[in-house]
């Protein structure tokens, strides 16, 4: 009976020794691995922005003046570095002569508050075929039209562009007028005031006498090209600002 006793017990541990040598080893779990953030590296010389810088400031445009004179309450704006000089007087009666000079020095407009002895003769020449190129109505403070309207056509203030062809080339003026021109050799640029006939404008008289002294241009499109200019909007800016009163 002592003998089975051991017999089973020596056969136990040959049993318990054959499970551990076929049990599997244990299997340490592997560490969490963590990964660095991506590095940046720093912007070659290339691409780093360059440092902003403002732009300088262009003054503003120095501003028109407004010249008037004691003798007459009409007044109008001129350009920076333009000016106007008096013309002399044809006679003790009132009348302002006025040209208005350029920076260079030229005479560009011709004012006169009063305007006597018009009128002459064609003769043998024929009419001027006068075409506004442009027409811009203008309001005129202090503009009162004249009553007396025998002969002419009235239309209101405006600054108006006209052009005539000639042997020459092409006569041309750039005024202030209130009137539609008749078919003649000649015209005269006038607003027609309860005053009495006003002048503004580059000439009183374009004719076919003598085109070659006046504003001549070689063709009609090279007039209307005239149009396109600073010199051409100065002008007109400067006929548009008349005021006869206020």
């Amino acid at each position: 009976m002592q003998q089975r006793r051991i017999m089973a017990a020596l056969a136990a541990v040959v049993l318990a020794a054959g499970l551990s040598a076929c049990a599997p080893e244990p299997v340490t779990p592997p560490k969490p691995t963590t990964s660095a953030p991506p590095t940046t590296a720093p912007p070659s010389p290339s691409e780093t922005p360059a440092p902003t810088t403002e732009a300088p400031t262009t003054p503003p445009p120095a501003p028109w003046e407004r010249f008037t004179d004691p003798r007459i309450t009409h007044s109008f704006e001129i350009p920076p570095g333009w000016s106007v000089q008096d013309l002399g007087s044809p006679n003790d009666m009132g009348i302002v002569q006025l040209g208005v000079f350029d920076p260079a020095g030229t005479q560009r407009l011709v004012f006169m508050n009063q305007v006597q002895g018009l009128g002459g003769a064609c003769g043998a020449l024929p009419p001027l075929a006068v075409e506004e190129l442009a027409a811009q109505s203008v309001d005129i403070p202090g503009y009162v039209p004249t009553a007396d309207t025998t002969g002419l056509q009235l239309v209101g203030p405006k600054v108006v562009f006209r052009a005539a062809p000639v042997a020459e080339g092409v006569i041309a003026s750039l005024a202030l007028a209130d009137d539609v021109l008749p078919e003649y050799c000649m015209y005269y640029n006038l607003l027609h005031t309860d005053a009495g006939p006003l002048l503004f404008a580059t000439r009183l008289q374009v004719d076919n006498y003598d085109p070659s002294s006046q504003w001549l241009f070689g063709s009609m499109e090279e007039a209307r090209a005239y149009q396109q200019s600073e010199d051409y909007a100065q002008l007109v800016r400067i006929l548009g600002s008349l005021r006869i009163a206020g």
